[in-house]
């Protein structure tokens, strides 16, 4: 037993003496070793850089078909509910609501207005807040210009009343 211990170990030891030997037999300099250049690594990556152009930012004018009426509804629907009496309220367009839309933009996506205020600013724009306490997207929205500029959360909801739980009668003791 002690015989197989002293193979063992001089087995360990020459594979460690092998490996140092190697080891040093390596070119270690820094001559192979390329860095990376110094623009390369301040550029922004391809990801993160815009591909389309500068007409891509801006937003078309706002017109008269943009904006809803006092009944919350847009002019080419009344028009064409008007003309075609099989043309009904026209279905939501399924996608999320932001900010710059116009006003039939998201009466599309949001629904039929539940409450609808029209009003004016000190320079005479136009000034209309939807309210919205149901349906996809709650919430009161505002517009200026015939631009959505802000998005509140709806009102929730009165809690419903609490169920007063009685508890069950306790038995006399001793029946």
């Amino acid at each position: 037993m002690q015989r197989l211990n002293q193979i063992v170990l001089r087995i360990i030891a020459m594979a460690t003496l092998g490996a140092a030997v190697a080891a040093c037999s390596t070119d270690l300099g820094l001559n192979n070793v390329t860095l990376p250049k110094p623009d390369t690594l301040l550029r922004k990556p391809d990801w993160a850089t815009f591909s389309g152009g500068k007409h891509d930012f801006t937003l078309r004018p706002v017109t008269a078909a943009d904006l809803v009426n006092a009944a919350g509804q847009c002019s080419s629907e009344s028009q064409q509910a008007g003309t075609d009496p099989t043309v009904g309220a026209t279905p939501p367009v399924t996608g999320g609501i932001a900010l710059q839309m116009t006003e039939c933009d998201v009466v599309r996506r949001a629904g039929p207005v539940e409450k609808i205020d029209f009003g004016s600013d000190e320079r005479g724009e136009r000034i209309v807040t939807l309210t919205y306490l149901r349906g996809p997207s709650p919430g009161i929205y505002r517009f200026e210009g015939g631009r959505l500029v802000s998005i509140e959360r709806a009102p929730a909801p009165p809690p419903a009343p609490a169920k007063s739980q009685k508890a069950p009668a306790k038995k006399p003791a001793g029946t």
